[in-house]
């Protein structure tokens, strides 16, 4: 049954702002505000926080930007790539075909989060804990999962070839939509996903078994 999953409690008059211009480094918090089509430069920062916030069309450049905190927040057709947000935490946000290669994203406590259209190739998202998240029709190539704590997380019709699942158990996990070549993964993680037919041959094949007919 796929997880049911909160969605972002947004004003819909919310106020277009210059990020220059509200955005205090002293006191990073920026709440009810639509950022649009400009480029955002955070830098090297700790406990940056958004809320109720819409960004569209933004790019994020190469910052680092540790224990961000985003609670009902939407990014629509932004790009992400290579900035660092470990340990962020996520509650009621969406991504909406944003672009986030090689973004790391290690230590993260994900709620309520949806990913829709989203390239995450080679995302790190290691150690994080996610509870009630939707990947949907996002490429997940080369991404990290290493030991996370999945709760009611559903991949639904995405790329997984070549993701990295060790250290985590996928019991419950759905990924008989999604495509791969190859996973990293180990038997006891492996045990009670839900796959397909043809996943499950192909796992077979990963595990060295031969199939006699």
């Amino acid at each position: 049954m796929p997880a049911k999953i909160m969605e972002p409690a947004i004003p819909k008059d919310l106020p277009e702002k210059n990020f220059g211009d509200c955005f205090d480094p002293d006191e990073p918090y920026i709440e009810h505000a639509l950022f649009k089509n400009t480029t955002i430069d955070i830098g090297d920062r700790r406990g940056v926080e958004f809320a109720e916030v819409r960004f569209q069309n933004v790019t994020f450049s190469e910052a680092a930007v540790t224990q961000m905190y985003l609670r009902d927040v939407t990014f629509e057709s932004c790009d992400f790539a290579n900035v660092q947000l470990d340990e962020v935490t996520m509650k009621r946000v969406r991504f909406i075909n944003c672009r986030l290669i090689g973004t790391s994203m290690t230590e993260g406590v994900f709620e309520d989060v949806r990913f829709s259209e989203c390239n995450l190739q080679m995302a790190a998202l290691g150690f994080s804990k996610q509870k009630n998240v939707r990947y949907e029709n996002c490429r997940l190539d080369e991404a990290d999962f290493y030991t996370c704590k999945l709760k009611k997380v559903d991949f639904l019709e995405c790329e997984l070839s070549g993701i990295n699942f060790t250290g985590t158990p996928l019991k419950a996990i759905d990924i008989s939509s999604c495509r791969f070549e190859r996973i990293s993964i180990t038997l006891e993680d492996l045990k009670g996903a839900i796959v397909s037919e043809e996943q499950a041959l192909a796992f077979v094949v990963m595990l060295g078994l031969v199939i006699k007919k």
